[in-house]
């Protein structure tokens, strides 16, 4: 038996939370594409400019917007996960207002209004129809900007027209009466959203949908002009502006806006416009596209060359080298080689190609270069944290008919089949079986940021830190995990929520965030053991005690039904945590709880969509639910949202109503010139509340089976 002591080599990675402006940066900066996508409005997403249009930006579509117009500073991020719906996320700024009447609360923060868009074409363009949508401004919140509206817009040429109809803000100083007033009762009366309805904060305002006395009309147009990337905009807005939200009015002077807006490049555009015949507009948008823009350019060492001889089979093979190139060259952690006459079984882990289709190709050259001519077959078992997953067979004489172009020019020829887990030695086969053993510790250094906006506080908080991480593989199936956490800089002492917690109307479950952020600069965020096993071919289970999060520590366990090749998964994670003491050390306060969960994954077979419904039991003792929908575009980038409801009522969860936020995850990959399997992710999360939370678990065995499942980008499941 063989033995083979390779050190495991990790680059210093970024922390798992980056902000949404790096992101749009990093993946604008190494677009090479044109995004040819209609410009954006004021208030973000395609658009004219107050007014919005039938227009979408592209699949894949991710736009960050910053527009100013006196008294209103809004800041937008619009995503285009699918052809037919934009998601926008707002903050609006109101500078003349401030965020409350006390001082000590608040301070000198201007009033900031968070707004939710949405935006459903209905059918799109031909030659003689125009597109059609149907959108919803700010539907959630106080409802300072709420509306509704019908749009068409039509192109002739190089002019873009839109006409549309608008209720209630889109409606302000209109005398044309809604048109639905007569076919609902009630429909004429639409109550007024103000800042003071904090039981309000975060819902849907369904019941206000196109209801009001009057409905606006608007008109606009967008014109190409010869100058390459600088359009015109000209639209009739259908608000007077004499019924502003906080009391405000402003005069207008003419409803006519007029602006222009010039690409600058494939991602940078500028806006500039005057509006209500007084007042100046200027914007900034940054945009990319997830579902084209393509990975960066990589630096990777070549793959190996086929060698013009075969192996003769009398030959000895050097299976320390065989282990090394496979890591090296193909990514491949090869934790065990069985070899026969006729077939070569390599057991391991996919460490740097999201890819297994370029993994496959890479693997297959380092194998047919080493092993003897009489071995036909290489088996790969890819594993998880040595959990097996599935099984890739490689026939090698396909395979060296294709990497040697022996084909037909239009010939195809798949030289790689995968398949669920299975034997295929025969019990009399002479086996050479090669255990390698790799260094069992590894230890990393990452920068972090924790982040929150939209706190009464301040719009912003930030805690900028640093983390030494490090792990000891004890056996098999047996790990320690630690994380050191150094807090460099910090704005989390402004953060003031303050509740008793012999009075709070749930337990503070997540709300003490300034306090284990401010105690101590310097603190354990994690150290714990975890036992992954896996029971036949497609249940897994995890195991774990310890220091699990930077605020809890226990026990637990988590388990996975995940059958090869397949749409749909079950899992089950059960905790019992306490709450740790403020300074991150090793102390516990007398907090404890049972969280738990069972979560119903699928992957559907529309546009690459994930969705997740769990059930059960959060951090506060409270019950309920929780919805994950996801979307996986075909350079690897996940973009999702999450909303989450229990048993506490709007009023006890406090402002926001409801748990609820958007994540982004994007490969490193697409943005560095080494390949990847990591990931870095931001989430948006508006406020820090204690309702619907869930323990933050360091491993998810959904996650490290991702390769198993259909329809995921990078793997062989299409």
């Amino acid at each position: 038996m063989n033995k083979f002591n390779r050190p495991r080599i990790n680059a210093i990675t970024s922390n798992n939370t980056i902000s949404l402006v790096s992101i749009a940066i990093s993946c604008a900066l190494c677009s090479n594409i044109s995004l040819a996508a209609p410009s954006q409005s004021d208030y973000g997403g395609a658009g004219l400019m107050q007014m919005p249009s039938a227009r979408m930006s592209p699949e894949g579509e991710f736009a960050f917007n910053i527009n100013y117009v006196d008294p209103y500073i809004r800041g937008a991020v619009a995503v285009t996960p699918v052809p037919w719906f934009e998601g926008v996320i707002r903050y609006t700024s109101v500078e003349n207002r401030l965020y409350s009447p006390y001082p000590g609360y608040s301070g000198d923060q201007s009033y900031k209004d968070k707004g939710f868009d949405a935006k459903f074409r209905l059918w799109q363009e031909s030659y003689y129809l125009p597109e059609v949508a149907v959108g919803f401004r700010d539907i959630g919140g106080t409802g300072l900007f709420s509306s509704e509206y019908l749009a068409a817009s039509k192109r002739w040429g190089k002019v873009d027209f839109t006409l549309g109809m608008g209720w209630g803000y889109l409606a302000h100083g209109s005398s044309i009466s809604n048109p639905f007033c007569k076919l609902k009762e009630g429909a004429c009366n639409r109550p007024a959203w103000t800042a003071s309805d904090d039981d309000r904060g975060g819902k849907v305002g369904f019941g206000n949908f196109f209801r009001g006395e009057q409905v606006g009309l608007f008109a606009g147009l967008e014109y190409q002009t010869p100058i390459q990337g600088l359009s015109l905009k000209l639209e009739y807005d259908s608000n007077d502006y004499q019924n502003e939200g906080l009391s405000n009015q402003f005069t207008q002077s003419l409803p006519i806006n007029v602006g222009a807006v010039y690409s600058w490049g494939d991602y940078v555009q500028f806006s500039l416009g005057y509006e209500r015949g007084n007042t100046v507009m200027a914007g900034f948008t940054l945009r990319t596209n997830y579902q084209t823009v393509p990975n960066q350019i990589k630096l990777d060492a070549p793959p190996e060359p086929i060698k013009a001889q075969t192996v003769p089979n009398h030959t000895t093979t050097d299976y320390d080298e065989l282990v090394e190139a496979l890591a090296d060259n193909a990514g491949l952690l090869a934790k065990q080689v069985v070899v026969t006459e006729k077939q070569a079984d390599i057991t391991g882990e996919q460490i740097k190609y999201r890819d297994r289709s370029e993994a496959d190709q890479r693997i297959a050259r380092v194998l047919s270069n080493r092993l003897p001519e009489s071995v036909t077959e290489f088996n790969i078992i890819e594993n998880a944290q040595n959990l097996p997953l599935y099984q890739t067979t490689i026939q090698r004489d396909k395979f060296l008919q294709v990497a040697n172009n022996q084909l037909d020019p239009l010939q195809t020829l798949k030289y790689a089949e995968t398949q669920a887990l299975e034997d295929t030695h025969q019990a009399n086969d002479k086996r050479s079986i090669t255990e390698v053993k790799h260094k069992p510790w590894n230890v990393s250094l990452y920068p972090g940021l924790t982040q929150s906006l939209g706190s009464p506080e301040t719009f912003y908080f930030y805690a900028l830190s640093l983390h030494l991480a490090g792990e000891y593989q004890l056996t098999d199936k047996l790990k320690a995990d630690g994380i050191t956490s150094w807090t460099v800089a910090d704005n989390y002492d402004k953060f003031n929520y303050k509740v008793d917690q012999t009075t709070g109307a749930i337990p503070r479950s997540r709300t003490y965030i300034r306090e284990y952020l401010t105690d101590s600069d310097v603190g354990l965020s994690n150290l714990q053991l975890t036992w992954f096993d896996s029971y036949g071919k497609n249940l897994y289970a995890q195991y774990y005690g310890g220091y699990l999060e930077f605020m809890y520590g226990g026990i637990g366990g988590e388990w996975l039904y995940r059958p090869y090749n397949s749409a749909f998964a079950f899992g089950v994670d059960m905790n019992r945590v306490k709450q740790r003491d403020f300074n991150r050390g090793f102390g516990f306060r007398d907090y404890e709880v049972t969280t738990g969960h069972a979560a119903l994954y699928w992957q559907t077979p529309w546009y690459n969509i994930h969705t997740e419904l769990s059930a059960g039991q959060y951090l506060s003792g409270d019950r309920g639910f929780t919805v994950n929908l996801s979307r996986e575009f075909d350079n690897g980038t996940i973009a999702g949202i999450f909303f989450t409801k229990t048993d506490v009522s709007a009023k006890d969860y406090g402002e926001g109503s409801f748990n609820k936020g958007f994540y982004i995850k994007i490969p490193f990959d697409m943005m560095l010139t080494r390949s990847s399997t990591k990931y870095a992710a931001f989430s948006w999360v508006p406020l820090t509340r204690d309702g619907g939370q869930k323990l933050i678990r360091k491993y998810s065995l959904y996650d490290l089976t991702k390769a198993k499942g259909r329809n995921s980008v990078g793997t062989h499941f299409e």
